[in-house]
């Protein structure tokens, strides 16, 4: 009887770990999902409406908390529009609102998914940008690889700080898939006018 049991957890525990796996390749999947040229058309245009958006916050004295959001610290994602529209939910609802009913006619459904895709969009863009003009950027993040973590410490503290964020994007930009930095060329230079202003 024993044996039947263990084998019979063990069995669950297999099938458990199964259905697991699976939905975490389907997720894995759905976020790798091609982009798309419309989305990337619809991101970029948006950049009209959110950019005057944003500096509205600023000038009204409702920004600031965005600044200490959007960089990522050791450790996390480099993700910087979902960091700033989760700060934004959470710290000025009724802008967050104002800024869905923006988006709507760009075809977001919330800000949460034009937030998604921006930052696949701008981790593409800054990483064609880093291999036609600074691929040293790139190599940064391969030599770092090996690099002893305790290193680090040797430094004063704003500058690990600054170091750690320089090191975390480089290995964000290394990490862009070519085929999102693909969809994104043609885009290049409407970003950069977006981004110029």
């Amino acid at each position: 009887m024993h044996g039947f049991l263990c084998r019979r957890s063990l069995c669950g525990l297999v099938l458990l770990l199964s259905l697991l796996q699976a939905a975490w390749v389907q997720a894995a999947g759905l976020e790798a999902a091609p982009l798309e040229a419309a989305s990337i058309d619809a991101y970029v245009g948006s950049l009209t409406d959110v950019r005057p958006f944003g500096e509205r916050l600023q000038a009204e004295g409702k920004g600031g908390f965005l600044a200490r959001e959007v960089m990522p610290r050791a450790g996390q994602r480099f993700d910087p529009h979902r960091r700033a529209v989760e700060a934004l939910r959470r710290e000025q609802p009724d802008e967050f609102a104002r800024l869905e009913q923006l988006l709507r006619p760009y075809g977001f459904t919330s800000p949460n998914s034009w937030a998604r895709l921006g930052d696949r969009v701008v981790l593409a863009y800054g990483a064609v940008k880093a291999d036609a003009e600074s691929p040293e950027i790139l190599l940064l993040a391969r030599q770092a690889e090996g690099m002893n973590p305790q290193l680090l410490q040797l430094l004063p503290p704003e500058q690990r700080v600054e170091l750690e964020q320089a090191l975390l994007v480089a290995r964000a930009l290394a990490q862009v898939p070519a085929q999102d930095k693909a969809r994104v060329r043609p885009f290049i230079a409407r970003l950069d006018r977006a981004f110029a202003h």
